[in-house]
């Protein structure tokens, strides 16, 4: 070997020692810092047990001096590599008191479920910290205060659901920019300032929820981009005015829930086309006007359909079909009736609907007898009222069918005759309470 060589080794072996010390002493400052910030995690799980009161389960038990390693305290898990609280889960324990800000200092959090306690005090605005959150439940609580602008500093949430609380004041305009959020639930809240005009951002939703929280305002045109939506929930909350015509265009609904409600105007005749995947659809107590189309009522996939206490009228029709999954249909406190002859000719197309439960067609102005294919309809019929009509006659003797039958209510018309020795084959019959 040359001179050379032997003059370059001390060179060599010194850059070694040199990168190995960088690398150890770079391990230690990763090791330190891991450690700290795994005890700022450990200080935070201490501070959030200091504001709440353990419930009967004692899920609180676990976290304490004694018990090192948080990761292993209930309700908590850490992420495998860096040993940071990722989810906290303490659903259903039976919890009281405040939510401490120290919560904000879990900087890995993703998931936060803490629904169904009693907990009570503002949700922390500290929240808006954890910029990893992609899911937080803190429905049925106690919360009181407004909804945290800071929340919207969580741009990988997906998941926000408040409902059931105690929140006051408007949704935060900040809200339509979590571009993530597929699930949004604030219902049974004190929320005011209407439907947000922001909701028209959020395209990936599939779960809108807000009612029951008292908006008021009109029904917003803002469903344009909303393609993805599935469920949707505008219940009690004043809204006025028409449907607007971008609603029809969320052809993926499956539940629409817009009672108790001051809407108006008309349902457009196919709508039942339009929404073919629609199998929950509430309008009850609302001011609709016009017929109701006979796209709804021959859909196969609707199962519940209630649009009583509205102002719609006319004849009743539905088209053929091959199958139907109605299990509830109430069309009560109408103005259904055409005084055709065969005005009740849908009685007979229901008969396909083999789980029907529910038949409510009271408080409608219906004339004429009850066809005897009223006994065609489904054995497993638990309710039928056609109470506050007009019908006459004899009772079908084909009512004695319907065994399911747990309520029957015949009041208010002007049947004449004798009563079918069929009904008493109605031994389910439960007799109303004296003073009902």
């Amino acid at each position: 070997m040359s001179d050379e060589w032997f003059r370059l080794v001390p060179s060599f072996l010194f850059a070694v020692m040199v990168h190995f010390a960088a690398s150890s002493t770079l391990i230690h400052m990763t090791a330190a810092r891991n450690n700290s910030t795994a005890i700022s995690d450990r200080l935070a799980l201490l501070a959030i047990k200091s504001m709440i009161k353990d419930g009967p389960q004692g899920v609180l038990t676990s976290w304490n001096d004694s018990n090192i390693n948080f990761c292993q305290w209930e309700g908590v898990t850490c992420s495998r590599r860096h040993q940071r609280v990722t989810l906290l889960d303490l659903s259903s324990r039976g919890l009281t008191g405040t939510l401490s800000p120290s919560i904000g200092n879990l900087s890995f959090l993703r998931w936060v479920w803490l629904f169904n306690n009693s907990i009570s005090g503002k949700i922390p605005p500290e929240m808006g910290r954890l910029f990893r959150l992609q899911d937080l439940r803190l429905q049925n609580n106690s919360f009181t205060g407004n909804i945290p602008a800071s929340l919207t500093n969580c741009s990988n949430i997906q998941v926000l659901h408040l409902g059931r609380n105690l929140l006051v004041g408007k949704i935060p305009d900040g809200v339509g920019s979590l571009s993530m959020l597929n699930l949004l639930i604030l219902h049974g809240n004190i929320l005011k300032g209407g439907i947000p005009p922001f909701l028209a951002n959020l395209t990936l939703l599939e779960t809108l929820s807000l009612g029951n929280c008292t908006l008021g305002g009109r029904f917003p045109d803002v469903f344009q981009q909303l393609t993805n939506l599935r469920r949707l929930a505008f219940a009690s909350n004043n809204l006025v005015g028409s449907i607007p015509p971008s609603f029809y265009n969320c052809s993926s609904l499956e539940e629409v829930y817009l009672e108790k409600n001051r809407l108006t105007g008309t349902l457009p005749s196919n709508l039942g086309s339009m929404m073919p995947r629609l199998s929950v659809l509430t309008l009850y107590d609302n001011q609709l006007t016009g017929n109701l189309p006979p796209s709804v009522l021959s859909s196969p996939q609707l199962n519940q359909l209630d649009i009583s206490q509205n102002n719609l009228s006319g004849k009743l029709v539905i088209t053929s079909r091959d199958s139907c999954n109605l299990e509830f249909l109430s069309l009560s406190s109408n103005s259904f009736g055409s005084e055709e002859d065969d005005e009740m000719k849908f009685i007979d197309d229901l008969s396909i609907c083999r789980k029907l439960l529910e038949l409510y067609l009271d408080y409608n102005q219906f004339k004429g007898f009850l066809p005897e294919s009223l006994g065609n309809l489904s054995t497993t019929l638990d309710s039928l009222s056609v109470a506050f009509n007009y019908f006459s006659g004899d009772l079908p003797s084909s009512i004695g069918n319907l065994t399911g039958l747990t309520l029957l209510d015949l009041s208010s018309n002007q049947f004449t005759g004798t009563l079918p020795v069929t009904i008493g084959n109605l031994t389910n019959l439960c007799w109303p309470q004296n003073g009902s």
